[in-house]
């Protein structure tokens, strides 16, 4: 068994069994499985020297209680997730009991008989107190118990239906503010006085525009990089999310809210609580657009990893009416724009020009509609 470099031979250190190499002299070094059975050793006579002082009353309980409370208190937490919870719960299961065998040692010869006396005549009192206590102690414990479990079947199940994160080149771009939208959304917050935000503003271009028109309005967006014109132009503007920011908006602090981008991307638990926020930190007859693109544009133009991977997908304008509905919103216009891929109509000469117009119809209302559309919603409750 390899005994560590430059370590002197005590009582209390393993013996190298014959034949094994020694680390100092041979220069391929321990195998790992010697590392091991040495380690396996070492703990084992450390075992052995803890419990015969324990036996000799060197290591009273209290003292190792005492120890334990003080590695919990300032040794560094090495383990994460269950093995931190399941190392903290050993701790509190050791820590419920209360020991009442009060030590009756002294320096003085008739100290030790005082000490022995005070402890036996209120030794019935305290048994009763910590008989209590100690009852207490372990139902607490064997709810935690409970909890962690609780804990960890949580754990499995979020696991089990956690979508797979895309790389950062597949998430599409937010707009630069010069698309179709930006006049309709312009004039949708033209009268509002108070503060709009303008979420995943990319270039802050429809912030610019909302403040020509005599908006309060900034921006936020999760993208560094994407902030850089604005921050450079001097636009106000903040690197968050839109959940993020609107976490930590007081209620009905914001006239208007523009959401566009992130909002093609949201997981259905993340949509829900955006909307919320939105309804509660929206002014009563604030105003709320929403652009994004279509389902079926969507679906057209991403790849199949995308559509596959993707943690959400874009939403058509009734759902968001639906749910805006739910939130106290009134809809107040839907706009369709960005790329019209629509078929045209064949000429009425051709005899089945009206079965194939029929048909080119019900392919244009499921495939090649409007990519893009706007929601405007009026906060009414």
């Amino acid at each position: 068994m390899p005994t560590p470099p430059a370590t002197p031979s005590s009582p209390t250190s393993p013996t190298p069994p014959a034949g094994t190499p020694d680390p100092a002299t041979d220069a391929s070094g321990p195998s790992t499985a010697d590392r091991v059975r040495y380690l396996d050793e070492v703990m084992a006579e450390i075992d052995a020297e803890v419990r015969r002082r324990r036996a000799s009353g060197d290591l009273p309980p209290g003292l190792e209680r005492e120890l334990d409370e003080l590695f919990l208190e300032f040794s560094p937490v090495g383990l994460q997730g269950r093995a931190r919870l399941r190392e903290t719960l050993s701790l509190v299961d050791g820590s419920a009991y209360v020991d009442i065998a009060v030590p009756t040692a002294s320096n003085k010869a008739v100290g030790s008989y005082v000490k022995r006396a005070v402890r036996k005549g209120l030794g019935w009192y305290m048994n009763f107190i910590v008989t209590q206590i100690v009852k207490f102690a372990w139902s607490v414990s064997r709810m935690f118990h409970v909890v962690v479990d609780h804990i960890e079947d949580l754990e499995a199940a979020v696991e089990a239906h956690r979508s797979p994160d895309l790389p950062s080149t597949v998430v599409p771009s937010a707009s630069d503010g010069a698309s179709w939208w930006a006049p309709a959304a312009t004039e949708a917050l033209a009268a509002v006085r108070e503060r709009v935000v303008v979420a995943d503003c990319g270039d802050a271009s429809l912030v610019e525009a909302l403040l020509a028109a005599g908006v309060d309005a900034y921006g936020v967006d999760p993208s560094d990089l994407a902030l850089e014109p604005a921050l450079d132009r001097g636009v106000d503007v903040r690197a968050e999310g839109a959940l993020d920011h609107l976490e930590v908006v007081a209620d009905e602090a914001l006239g208007g809210i523009v959401l566009t981008g992130s909002v093609e991307w949201l997981r259905p638990n993340e949509r829900d609580r955006l909307l919320d926020l939105v309804a509660t930190r929206l002014a009563v007859d604030g105003t709320l657009v929403l652009h994004s693109t279509s389902p079926a544009a969507w679906a057209a133009a991403a790849s199949p990893v995308v559509r596959d991977l993707a943690p959400g997908h874009p939403l058509h304008a009734e759902t968001w009416a639906h749910l805006l509905a739910r939130r106290g919103f009134d809809v107040r216009a839907t706009l369709a724009g960005g790329v019209d891929r629509r078929l045209a109509h064949v000429a009425d000469a051709d005899g089945d020009a009206g079965t194939l117009n029929a048909a080119i119809d019900a392919i244009n209302d499921l495939l090649l509609g409007p990519t893009e559309y706007l929601v405007v919603a009026t906060r009414d409750r």
